[in-house]
């Protein structure tokens, strides 16, 4: 008959590789968690219409994007652009933002959020963790403060879902870096078969670290990192998005030059279609979740 010590033995034996395949299965990566960093983010289309709004605001950046009762808010431009982007909103219905973003501190993207936050119902703040000392940034703080709201900074790679199928992810930024533009939160929105993204402004140093990731970039349509600067969208990051459109937020006739025709002949030499708030007004892309039908303000569309 096997002593006491020897069935401890066995016992062990048998508990060891049950132990390390349970070990196995529930480590991995955050980021592994949720989602498959390699395969395209789809979902089903269900009859209905997602609508992203890329918001004239001048030189700075808002973007909107609704669809059934869910709404979400990236950016709100310069700080005197608050209140035009709120009347915005209430054009379109918006009693709620599900989701408000601030992509980084800089006041061309941040600058109307207080605006936003005083004025709308707003459930979830998402803003990066690099902060800047200026009056701007503190009166969003002091707007979230009024309503009882903290700002978190979201889980990197995590997919967030709405409407069942509108999926979200936060890509960026995937470390702290020196260069505050690289520090943007970077937007991957799905529905359906479409794909969208959008890149604060996000240089080509922060895009070369999410093609190591082995995220997969691609998209249909493209926000154009940094108001269509040539320090963003480079070489390897437009190959690896492909967008069949992109969108470029600028003011008209701004001091910087934006956006730079390095970006505008790169963009023209892989035939996607440009489509420009300085040019153009409001863009909108309305998506059946199998293909996407863009608008401007002015007139042009992809017909």
């Amino acid at each position: 008959m096997p002593t006491k010590k020897q069935k401890q033995a066995v016992i062990r034996q048998l508990l060891i590789p049950i132990i390390l395949i349970i070990a196995a299965l529930l480590y991995q990566p955050v980021k592994g968690l949720f989602v498959s960093k390699e395969k395209p983010v789809e979902t089903k289309a269900d009859g209905g219409s997602l609508t992203v709004s890329y918001i004239d605001v001048g030189q700075g950046d808002a973007t909107l994007i609704q669809k059934g009762n869910f709404s979400m808010l990236i950016d709100a431009g310069k700080n005197e652009k608050g209140q035009m982007v709120v009347s915005y909103l209430k054009k379109k219905g918006i009693k709620k933002l599900n989701i408000l973003v601030g992509t980084h501190p800089d006041s061309d993207h941040v600058g109307g959020l207080d605006d936003v936050i005083n004025n709308v119902q707003v459930d979830t703040v998402y803003l990066p963790e690099a902060k800047k000392q200026t009056k701007t940034y503190r009166d969003v703080e002091s707007a979230l403060k009024s309503v009882n709201k903290t700002a978190q900074m979201p889980e990197i790679g995590k997919e967030y879902r709405f409407e069942k199928n509108v999926v979200i992810r936060f890509l960026g930024p995937l470390k702290n870096y020196k260069e505050a533009n690289n520090n943007s939160l970077v937007v991957q929105l799905a529905y359906g078969k479409n794909r969208f993204l959008f890149m604060g402004d996000t240089e080509e140093k922060a895009e070369e670290d999410m093609i190591k990731e082995n995220y997969d970039l691609e998209c249909d349509v493209l926000k154009v990192g940094h108001h269509g600067s040539y320090t963003a969208t480079g070489d390897n990051f437009l190959t690896k998005a492909d967008p069949a459109y992109a969108v470029i937020s600028a003011g008209k006739d701004n001091s910087y030059g934006h956006p730079h025709a390095a970006t505008l002949a790169k963009l023209e030499d892989d035939d996607v279609q440009i489509y420009r708030t300085d040019t153009m007004g409001t863009i909108e892309a309305v998506s059946d979740g199998n293909q996407i039908h863009m608008e401007t303000e002015k007139g042009k569309t992809n017909e």
